[in-house]
């Protein structure tokens, strides 16, 4: 059988990611031997380094219980182990948030859970990674498949506690008393909090991570599966039933943690129509099975508010069974090799630009500082070449003007370098305000102040009017930050516009901050604390546990956001000026060689012929550092999907 669309993206991902490693060390090399490695410069480079080593491809699969959202898992990506990866059995499924991944630090196969009595702590899932000593370990073995399969069976294990230590837990009652059944005095809950699989499967060694998230209550009752784990994610891939199509459930999901992944955030976003019938290539009660599954698709992408191009009909038991027989006519009628081509392709794409917009932001800076600056060194060093030869029979009353001339040029840019460093701290002064706001210590502040006040709030209208409070100040604070960037914005193009205007620098002005997309992110979160403070769960629950819920879903995402401003705005402030300064210099060093040129001159005719030799041969040395440079450009913006078929339409499942 043909290679797995998902198998052969991820070796073209990697082979990708090589060479950009190896670009970027060569930048380094670059850098080394030109004297140009500053330490903010190195920074940048082992920054991009370090985010490609450590990266990871993340596919995640939401769905309500009953989806076989697990046999698809393992049709798409464990066909060729036995019996699939992860547990199968009729009416159990995965109570618990999961991941599968390869620890290759660890080079360890592992099964490890964290008990669900953790959610009684204040500590999310990343910090308790850090501790092994919560998890229960269980060591797996990679070559006894049996062994595997049966521990891994744990994952499916439930408890039975009472109503009051599931609300102690901070697990929502919805959903624990199955539909139509009178409320008990127990109920089930899941045994584990969140499940971590490492194993040497190829893709998974190759960087891939799957995230399995069960069904409404896990991503309802875990604020980090919606605020980090789901948006990490290059693919989400919603699993529907297509006996049922969108249920009441299904929609909730889509409504309250899915809907915002179809933006140009989440690029990669699925859904998959799996047909469980057994009969799936029968007709049923005489109808006309493609035509029907066809409309189901497009009933699907309505109610969804998507369009029909994301929504793939599959059959994933059939398709596992036809991957394990070699049956590829079975396999196209399962129509899952069209639902692999897409989900590889977009999961591709996502992430490649992820990293090459990462990549543009550290190291694309570099490089193109450096390759503006060897540009205008070719520019000058030809500049001069022409005034040379233009100077060889000159008289000597001519060469004393032109000495002259050039003194008073480099007087006049003398001021103006003086302007500049004057502009500069200009521009320092201006964004202390915005630098004091930023300090994690003002957030802090402002998040402690809000929490006193909850603390101290017994109503329900108290707690309500802390929260509007706290995000009304950080909106406040948003604003500032963007009327004052708008401000430095254009300080910084006057200050680039004098030096063009007045010394005809070729200089382009440095990339904007453009702070909308973190006011975009603040306002979206403003909508979802409006939500929460008028959710019925706000009068149903108990302080602490609003309190909780409230810091967990949305203060800590806005502390991130704040954070990451803080970042972006200190680089930008550090770098905006930067290039114009070199520039500065560079024009400095040439106006004095051109004196030193008309000098010589003056004193020797002999010595023009020399100094043309000796500028050809500079010429010709920056023409090779710009060529190498722009070779490491074009290794590091290689769009390894060239080479790669364009996804296709999806197939409708037929008989």
């Amino acid at each position: 059988m043909q290679t797995p669309a998902v198998q052969r993206r991820l070796t073209t991902y990697q082979q990708w990611k090589t060479r950009v490693a190896r670009a970027v060390a060569e930048l380094e090399t670059w850098l080394e031997e030109h004297r140009r490695a500053t330490p903010r410069a190195r920074e940048q480079l082992h920054v991009a380094l370090n985010a490609l080593a450590a990266d990871r491809l993340t596919v995640a699969f939401v769905a309500e219980f009953s989806r076989d959202k697990t046999e698809l898992i393992n049709a798409i990506f464990f066909s060729d182990l036995p019996g699939g990866l992860l547990p199968c059995a009729a009416g159990r499924t995965c109570r618990c948030p999961l991941e599968l991944l390869w620890d290759a630090e660890r080079n360890e196969a592992y099964l490890r859970l964290l008990p669900v009595e953790t959610r009684a702590q204040d500590t999310s899932i990343a910090q308790f990674k850090s501790d092994p000593k919560q998890w229960v370990h269980y060591p797996l073995n990679p070559q006894g498949l049996e062994q595997t399969a049966g521990t891994l069976k744990e994952i499916l294990q439930t408890k039975q506690v009472s109503m009051a230590e599931a609300a102690r837990l901070g697990l929502s009652s919805t959903g624990l008393t199955p539909a139509g059944q009178p409320t008990t005095q127990t109920v089930e809950i899941p045994k584990w909090r969140h499940a971590i699989v490492s194993f040497p499967h190829p893709l998974l060694k190759q960087g891939l991570v799957i995230l399995d998230t069960p069904g409404v209550n896990a991503l309802g009752n875990e604020p980090e599966l919606t605020i980090s784990m789901l948006p990490a994610a290059q693919a989400v891939l919603f699993v529907l039933s297509a006996d049922t199509g969108v249920t009441r459930a299904d929609l909730e999901i889509w409504q309250h943690h899915l809907k915002g992944f179809q933006t140009g955030r989440q690029r990669a976003m699925l859904v998959a129509l799996n047909q469980n019938d057994e009969r799936w290539d029968e007709p049923r009660d005489g109808a006309d099975h493609p035509a029907a599954t066809a409309a189901q698709r497009r009933n699907t992408a309505l109610a969804l508010g998507i369009s029909e191009e994301v929504v793939f009909p599959v059959a994933a038991q059939q398709a596992r069974a036809a991957k394990g027989r070699l049956d590829e006519a079975m396999l196209r009628r399962s129509a899952l090799p069209a639902l692999e081509r897409h989900l590889a392709t977009k999961m591709l794409e996502t992430k490649h630009q992820f990293l090459i917009d990462a990549i543009d932001a550290g190291v694309g800076q570099v490089l193109d500082r450096n390759r503006n600056r060897v540009a205008s060194r070719i520019t000058r060093v030809k500049s001069q070449l022409e005034e040379l030869e233009q100077l060889r029979d000159k008289s000597q009353d001519v060469i004393a003007q032109l000495l002259e001339r050039t003194r008073r040029e480099q007087e006049h840019y003398l001021k103006g370098v003086q302007q500049f460093q004057q502009r500069r701290e200009e521009l320092l002064t201006q964004t202390r305000h915005c630098r004091r706001l930023l300090e994690s210590e003002s957030i802090e502040a402002m998040v402690e102040r809000a929490h006193g006040e909850l603390v101290r709030s017994w109503t329900t209208a108290g707690l309500t009017r802390a929260m509007k409070g706290l995000f009304d100040e950080l909106r406040r604070a948003m604003q500032t930050v963007a009327t004052e960037s708008e401000r430095i914005r254009k300080l910084v193009r006057e200050i680039y516009q004098v030096f063009r205007e007045d010394f005809e620098f070729d200089l382009a002005t440095p990339k904007v901050f453009v702070p909308m997309k973190y006011r975009v992110e603040i306002e979206l979160l403003y909508q979802e604390v409006e939500a929460f403070r008028r959710s019925p769960g706000m009068a149903l629950s108990g302080q602490r546990m609003v309190i909780r819920r409230f810091h967990q879903q949305m203060v800590s995402r806005a502390q991130v956001l704040f954070d990451q401003l803080r970042v972006a705005y200190d680089g930008w402030i550090r770098d905006t000026l930067a290039p114009l300064a070199e520039e500065i210099q560079e024009h400095k060093l040439m106006m004095e060689k051109r004196l030193e040129n008309l000098q010589r001159i003056g004193r020797s005719k002999d010595a023009v012929q020399k100094r043309i030799d000796d500028m050809q041969a500079q010429y010709l040395g920056f023409a090779q550092e710009l060529t190498a440079l722009r070779n490491i450009h074009n290794a590091l913006h290689y769009d390894p999907l060239t080479e790669q078929d364009a996804p296709q339409k999806p197939r409708l499942v037929a008989g």
